[in-house]
């Protein structure tokens, strides 16, 4: 819905004595294949960072750190014809921050167990920067930062279309 359409929308919804109610809290829906659905953004993420694995809701072992090379095979390591996990946009790993007062990590945790503090690794850029420079951490208030270099965490997605297929949803 364009930012017309929603003004529109609140405009009939008041003429018609309703009320302006804050926008439903977003919903992640995990899954049994250790993967989580952003229906609102028709995404499904990786449920665990890279290195670490789901027990039991929980996502055990160490997040590795990686280099931007690693990144990218991992990447590609990970991805197939019917299943094209890659590295996610800079504006999508930035929607899944969720700071919080008095939270020491900024993302959903029952969706995202165990997410470690650190940054991880986006495709893209925000504000003009080169294609891979820009980071998201979740810890505290979800920072950002732009021109660095370094290892960094991981966390892969696809988009839900292609999930049905792969992962054999409904």
């Amino acid at each position: 819905m364009t930012p017309w359409q929603r003004g529109l929308a609140a405009a009939l919804l008041l003429a018609s004595g309703g009320s302006l109610a804050e926008p439903p809290a977003r919903a992640f829906a995990p899954s049994p294949q250790a993967t989580v659905t952003d229906a609102q953004r028709g995404l499904v993420w990786m449920r665990c960072s890279l290195g670490q694995h789901l027990e039991q809701e929980r996502c055990l072992g160490e997040a590795e750190r990686v280099d931007w090379q690693a990144a990218q095979q991992h990447a590609k390591d990970q991805a197939s014809r019917d299943c094209p996990w890659r590295l996610p946009y800079f504006h999508e790993l930035r929607s899944l921050a969720t700071p919080q007062p008095d939270a020491d990590i900024a993302i959903d945790a029952t969706a995202f167990p165990d997410t470690p503090a650190g940054w991880f690794w986006t495709h893209t850029s925000a504000g003009g920067h080169s294609q891979q420079d820009c980071f998201v951490d979740f810890a505290g208030q979800g920072r950002i930062r732009c021109n660095m270099g370094g290892q960094f965490h991981l966390r892969l997605v696809l988009p839900v279309e292609q999930a049905e297929r792969c992962l054999g949803r409904d």
